[in-house]
């Protein structure tokens, strides 16, 4: 089980034991016994003619109604006063709530057995119904007063709603009266009589109870100011504040008023109310959305309240000794291995031991606490900002308490707070936040210039790690919000309120889980207690025999040493006699090597004079190539910009005739729709006035032929109902005049809309042509500039040149002048220049390949786009010429009015009305609602949808709406409503199961299959009736599903190594085919009868079923080619000969 499971069952056993203690305190104990006398005497009685258990509606009833509490409430009060444990998935199943009601509290066993035949079964002696009335009375009266005292107690610390949101009762005494008014004999006002017992109930559930305090948007959800008052109720714990509140708080003073409140606690209590530049934080800052101090606002109250309450300072301070005792135990173990270590380690908790003046006790608390768990790790953390940039601190947190969520060894160690990476390439320690001890072991590689980006890299990356452990770890803990991210803590200076309410959080989540593991500490510390003492001893002997052995060590090394600095002597002279030598060889090779350079310079100034010439009629030759490229450009330009005009005036005035035509299209089918509406509007009044006269009718002569004496009060009923007609006629005819007023505004505002478009159209285009203009004169400007420019260029240029040319001359007289004094240093930098000057030449002429290759490839591109174009307009062309004259050959009056209809369907279609729509709507009600009608409407939707559409049965497969499916039909009996929602979910099932991708999410349900048989075996055919036309269709779908799901080989296979199925399967063979018998042999006797009526009546024979496999999905994409076996004999023999079982 893991912490979080384990915490949320913690919480649940505390939420019991308090309940329990509720409901066994003294004033509920007797108020209870008074109950129970009170039902026994008889004065509180069930109407003999309410059958709680045996009148499914009136059981269904009291479900719903039982139902309409709040999923956690109702198990809460069910487990308090039946005294034991629901198994349910989780606290919101309704299914597990609705089958323990069903079976304990409208049902008892033990009174089944107490009251039962003794020998047939189903079958209770007198007296038994009586009982179970009792017993269903004062259970039913006991949880909805307790859970009313619970609610009012706020049992619960989040104190959630008592009923749904969509349930019928908001209140306790309207549920009490509604069963008092339905069930109770000679009762009235219910709650009156249960608080004379001393069980009052006054809880009313109101709309502010109900409201989302959710916050999804902090500008927008907290403007209203109702979600502040509710966390300073939450965090004062002063439940009078949500009655000061102006609720729905609509108008902008509302608002205001609602905030003072929270600004009114806040000040009260001290708070400065200032953001970080000093501007006071206002009500109307926060009603208008201003986002630094509405943020500001939250952190004031977070430091304020959320710090302080969640952090138990007894409970820390106590942690924070164990720990320090825990750390002095280990240090002096640690101390008898290496004792040198532990007098700088001293030295060093001194220097770095400051101290936070500026943060309140319950923050250096948890610093303290902090350095407490870090004092393990030889870790002192120093802030809440730089020291958590790494990630290791939380990793040591996490690691000290629960070492098997965040092992040790994967905490990164190389971080960017032990290795800090310098621009120049220098890799120093930082020793601000880590312990004069530390070391780290860098190799010579990685310190070179190149692999310092790597290292800084990777030790990034390192971090990225660390922080990737705390949020798995957090995760499985939980209760700790996910408040950082890697991104704003590493590389950075993280943001200290940020850090601090994170620390609170994971403080508190690891001391409440500290139980579990302070029993292991807690022997850990004797242990180490006890291994100081024997390890204390060792030391002392291991110290004197240490002592002996280092005097005769030193002897030795003295000895050792000498002889060694004898040795060096010698091998020193010898090594400087060799350098002598090789001096003197140097200087001999440099005077011949000085010769050599003087007839190599010569021969490269001749070179170099060759080389300015040749370069000269370069130059000339490449001025004379730019401007023809040049007057190509430009050429080409003034051509692509007058092509680009012509295409924005020709799209213009194609969009101005689409808007027209646009614009026409859409006031007639605005005309269309609202001549439409009224008729279907008409159209639908005159039917309802008709049923209702036909109702009306039907009942007045039914109570007629009964009973004469009831004529009087069936004329004031027909005069009632006429009454109630013309007032639903009245209100209707209202609401059609409010809808039309409605429309006539959304029409005028439509063509205001309208209007303001054409405007800012019109001007627009003016703003672009003189735009237009501007770009014209600054084109004409730039050409200008690019002329001047060139000019100057080639001035800059020769007299460059010029320059050049005369400081040569100069270089080479000074040169000559000094020609024995400084030659190398002349040599290389005109070596140098002479390889520069070859470069360029170089890359100018790639640069002209390449500008040539791209111009080459320009144009292919876009003379293959030009291609593309044509050939797409001529398709089209095409396209709308073969389907003119097809229509020209083919077209009909029919087919002329198919496609009018179906243009007038395509146009009067509604968003709703879509597939995708009508799928996600029905999943909702399915997966929602727990009403039979509902149920049945969704499923009839999803009938459809999946018939005509393979996308939505993917959906459907996808949201899990199958497994409810199967659970809608287990839980349907024999009844008429029923045997419609079975007949409907079988037919969806099957939709699904047609395609390959989808049938694997029906077959793989919890008891596919068993669910399937148990079908077959309920509605086996009944001839004669009209219920066995629909269990006989129930039968014959079922099969058809248990053949298309088994088609396969693996699923067949599955099947038939299961031999209750296969028995099963071949029972019903047998009934069916035994019936099918008996039914031929029927219409045989009926034939012989009738033979002198000259009618010769053919019996209808079985006749064997394809292989399933062989079915394709096309078969039920429609209502018209729907092929579905009516035999119920043909549909078991198709099963049978899916799964290969003989006959």
């Amino acid at each position: 089980v893991s912490l979080r499971t384990y915490t949320a069952r913690c919480r649940l056993n505390r939420l019991r034991r308090t309940a329990y203690h509720l409901f066994t305190s003294e004033n509920m104990v007797k108020a209870i016994k008074k109950l129970e006398i009170e039902i026994e005497v008889g004065r509180l009685i069930v109407r003999k003619d309410r059958h709680l258990w045996k009148d499914i509606g009136e059981r269904q009833k009291v479900l719903n109604w039982l139902l309409s509490y709040n999923p956690l409430w109702l198990r809460i009060g069910l487990e308090t006063v039946y005294g034991e444990l629901i198994s349910l998935v989780d606290n919101s199943d309704v299914t597990g709530l609705a089958v323990f009601i069903l079976n304990r509290l409208l049902w008892n066993p033990d009174i089944a057995a107490e009251y039962r035949h003794p020998t047939v079964p189903h079958l209770y002696r007198d007296g038994h119904e009586e009982a179970l009335s009792k017993f269903t009375l004062k259970k039913l009266l006991l949880l909805v007063c307790f859970l009313d005292h619970a609610k009012i107690s706020r049992l619960i610390d989040h104190d959630p709603c008592l009923f749904c949101k969509d349930a019928e009762f908001k209140a306790s005494k309207e549920l009490l009266l509604a069963f008092s008014r339905d069930f109770l004999s000679g009762e009235g006002d219910l709650s009156r009589h249960l608080s004379l017992l001393g069980l009052p109930v006054s809880h009313v559930q109101t709309p502010l109870d109900e409201f989302d305090f959710a916050v999804t948007n902090l500008a927008v959800d907290l403007q209203c100011g109702v979600r502040l008052v509710r966390t300073m109720e939450l965090l004062t714990q002063n439940w009078n504040l949500s009655k000061k509140l102006r609720i729905p708080a609509i108008s902008r003073l509302q608002k205001m008023h609602n905030v003072d409140i929270v600004l009114q606690i806040l000040k009260s209590r001290g708070i400065q109310l200032c953001d970080e530049h000093g501007s006071a934080i206002l009500s109307k800052d926060i009603v208008d959305r201003h986002r630094e101090k509405t943020l500001a606002l939250l952190w004031k109250i977070a430091f304020a309240f959320q710090v302080d309450i969640s952090l138990n300072l007894d409970q820390l301070k106590e942690e924070i000794d164990f720990l320090r005792r825990t750390h002095g135990i280990i240090k002096a173990m640690s101390a008898l291995s290496c004792h040198s270590d532990s007098v700088p380690n001293k030295k060093k908790d001194k220097r770095n031991s400051g101290s936070f003046e500026q943060y309140s006790d319950s923050v250096k608390l948890l610093m303290d606490w902090v350095n407490a768990v870090c004092a393990f790790y030889d870790k002192k953390v120093e802030n809440f900002t730089v020291s958590f940039s790494d990630g290791r601190v939380l990793c040591y947190l996490i690691h000290h308490y629960h070492p098997c969520y965040v092992p040790y060894d994967a905490i990164c160690q190389r971080t960017t707070q032990s290795v800090e990476c310098a621009q120049t390439g220098s890799i120093l320690l930082n020793s601000s936040s880590e312990s004069d001890g530390s070391c780290l072991d860098l190799s010579l590689e990685e310190l070179d210039q190149g692999n310092v980006p790597k290292l800084y890299k990777e030790l990034l990356e390192n971090e990225k790690k660390n922080f990737h452990l705390v949020r798995t770890a957090t995760r499985d803990l939980g209760g700790i919000p996910a408040m950082i991210h890697h991104s704003d803590m590493s590389n950075t200076i993280p943001d200290e309120k940020v850090v601090i309410t994170y620390v609170s959080f994971l403080c508190t989540r690891l001391l409440d889980l500290r139980k579990e593991i302070r029993a292991a500490r807690l022997i850990q510390t004797m242990w180490r207690k006890y291994k100081l003492k024997r390890d204390l001893k060792c030391h002392q002997k291991r110290n004197k025999a240490a002592r002996i052995i280092q005097s005769a060590i030193r002897n030795f090394l003295t000895r050792r040493w000498l002889k060694k600095e004898v040795n060096a002597v010698l091998i020193i002279q010898k090594y400087w006699r060799r350098v002598l030598a090789q001096r003197k060889l140097l200087i001999l090779k440099q005077e011949k090597m000085e010769k050599l350079q003087k007839k190599s310079a010569l021969l490269i100034q001749a070179e170099w004079r060759k080389c300015k010439a040749k370069k000269y009629l370069h130059k000339v030759k490449a001025a004379c190539m730019i401007q023809a490229w040049y007057r190509c450009w430009r050429a080409r330009r003034e051509y692509l910009a007058i092509l680009k005009a012509v295409k924005i005036i020709e799209s213009c005035f194609c969009a101005k005739l689409e808007r027209a035509r646009f614009l026409n299209m859409r006031a007639s089918a605005i005309i269309l729709q609202r001549k439409w509406r009224a008729i279907l509007s008409e159209r639908i009044a005159h039917e309802d006035l008709i049923i209702k006269r036909h109702r009306a009718a039907c009942l007045i002569q039914a109570y007629f032929r009964g009973s004469k004496e009831r004529q009087v009060f069936l004329q004031q009923k027909y005069a009632a109902v006429t009454i109630q007609r013309y007032i639903r006629a009245r209100e209707a005819g209202k609401c059609e005049r409010m809808k039309y007023v409605e429309l006539k505004k959304s029409t005028i505002l439509l063509q205001g809309l309208v209007r303001g478009w054409l405007v800012r159209k019109r001007i627009l285009e003016e703003k672009a042509k003189i735009r237009l203009l501007h770009f014209t004169a600054a084109a004409y400007c730039h050409l200008c500039a690019l002329r001047i420019q060139r000019a100057y260029k080639l001035y800059i240029a020769v007299k460059n040149a010029k320059e050049h040319i005369h400081s040569v001359i100069c270089i080479q007289r000074w040169f000559r002048t000094r020609l024995q004094q400084k030659r190398l240093i002349e040599q290389y930098p005109s070596i140098t220049e002479t390889e520069h000057e070859v470069q360029q030449y170089q890359s100018r002429q790639q640069q002209n390949r390449a500008a040539s290759v791209i111009q080459k490839a320009a144009r292919r591109l876009l003379l293959r786009k030009s291609q593309e174009k044509l050939n797409s307009r001529i398709t089209k062309i095409q396209a709308l010429w073969r389907g003119f004259s097809w229509r020209k050959k083919n077209d009909c009056t029919k087919i002329r009015a198919i496609r009018l209809s179906l243009q007038a369907v395509n146009r009067n279609i509604e968003e709703e009305n879509k597939l995708y729509k009508r799928t996600a709507r029905a999943l909702h009600y399915l997966l929602t609602y727990k009403h039979l009608s509902a149920i049945l409407d969704a499923l009839k939707h999803l009938e459809v949808v999946t018939r005509l559409s393979p996308r939505c049965c993917e959906n459907m497969a996808e949201s899990g709406a199958i497994s409810k499916v199967f659970v809608v039909i287990r839980s349907c009996n024999r009844s008429v409503p029923c045997m419609e929602v079975i007949k409907y979910a079988v037919q969806v099932l099957l939709n699904v199961a047609k395609y390959e991708n989808t049938a694997s999410a029906v077959y793989d349900a919890d008891s596919c299959v068993d669910t399937l048989l148990e079908l077959l075996q309920m509605y086996r055919e009944k001839p004669g009736d009209k219920v066995a036309e629909k269990s006989g269709s129930i039968f014959t779908k079922t099969c058809c599903l248990l053949a298309v799901l088994l088609r396969t080989r693996d699923r067949a296979s599955d099947v038939r190594s299961r031999s209750k199925v296969v028995d099963r399967i071949y029972s019903l063979y047998k009934f069916t085919a035994h019936k099918h018998k008996i039914s031929t042999e029927r219409t045989l006797d009926k034939q012989k009868q009738n033979l002198h009526t000259g009618f010769s009546f053919i019996p209808e024979t079985p006749v064997r079923t394809r292989i399933v496999s062989r079915l394709k999905p096309h078969w039920v994409l429609g209502r018209d080619n729907m092929e579905e076996i009516t035999n119920s004999l043909q549909a078991i023999q198709m099963v049978m000969d899916t799964l290969g079982i003989p006959y």
